[in-house]
């Protein structure tokens, strides 16, 4: 799985209160890994990496897709389209990762073109946009969800870095979470585990604020390359307080796992960018 054309640049981690400029732009695709089996739960599919982000989270292990220069070359979507109508009877799905996908304008019929060549489409968003969400609910564009939920209420902003508020951040997930709901899309939520931002008291917070979600999935802090320079070096909480953590929360959803104990301590050589 290889991630291809990125352009390679440093983003700045304290630009938290500045849009991203695909606000203005129809479609920016940042990275694209054609085949992955780990992505979209239950199928083969391919993952296209959407630049631009309204958080700042610190420890964020794609700092290049939260923003980047004008002069960035984007793959194009002609011959996306092109690649999955030539091989969509091998592949069962695309995962829309990021970055946040819905900030972008030219989702919406970019989705419509997916869907035509059957493909059934997965969205990895982080709450804060419910509004842009329904515009896929409602043309039943979509077929699974992944949400971030970085943390409980009243340790939203201080993680997302996010000109959004406390209140509106977690209104904003809240409708996100009813949403899926309501049109019967499958999702689970997932929040990474991070030292020194999260505590188990803090998961069992989320819990109680989430309680009746399908799965929650917890995932280990991958240091290395991360947004905020200061997050580099911090060791992740070993694998047996993880999966202990996932047990204690196992009532409050259909399901609670963990995920990425097996790249504890570096990223994945194998692609620059990572869903999630």
């Amino acid at each position: 799985m290889v991630s291809e054309a990125f352009p390679r640049t440093r983003s700045k981690a304290n630009s938290a209160t500045a849009l991203p400029s695909c606000c203005q732009e129809d479609l920016r695709i940042a990275g694209w890994v054609k085949t992955t089996l780990i992505d979209y739960p239950g199928k083969i599919a391919s993952t296209l990496f959407l630049e631009g982000c309204n958080f700042r989270c610190p420890y964020c292990h794609n700092p290049q897709l939260v923003s980047l220069p004008s002069t960035a070359v984007y793959l194009k979507t002609e011959e996306i389209l092109g690649h999955f109508s030539t091989f969509s009877r091998l592949l069962e799905g695309v995962c829309l990762s990021g970055g946040e996908p819905l900030l972008q304008k030219g989702l919406l019929p970019f989705c419509r073109n997916l869907v035509k060549l059957g493909l059934k489409l997965k969205l990895d968003t982080n709450g804060s946009l419910p509004e842009h969400l329904e515009l896929l609910l409602g043309q039943n564009l979509l077929d699974y969800a992944a949400v971030d939920v970085k943390g409980p209420p009243g340790k939203l902003g201080v993680i997302t870095r996010s000109r959004l508020n406390e209140g509106e951040l977690t209104r904003a997930l809240e409708s996100t979470v009813r949403l899926l709901k309501e049109y019967g899309v499958s999702f689970e939520l997932r929040t990474t585990v991070v030292p020194g931002l999260l505590e188990p008291d803090d998961l069992h917070r989320l819990a109680e604020w989430m309680r009746g979600a399908p799965r929650l999935v917890l995932q280990q802090f991958r240091p290395g390359k991360t947004l905020d320079p200061v997050y580099q070096d911090v060791l992740p909480y070993p694998p047996q307080f993880l999966r202990e953590l996932a047990a204690t929360l196992t009532g409050f959803f259909g399901e609670c796992t963990v995920r990425g104990l097996g790249d504890t301590l570096s990223p994945n050589p194998a692609s620059e960018l990572q869903p999630g």
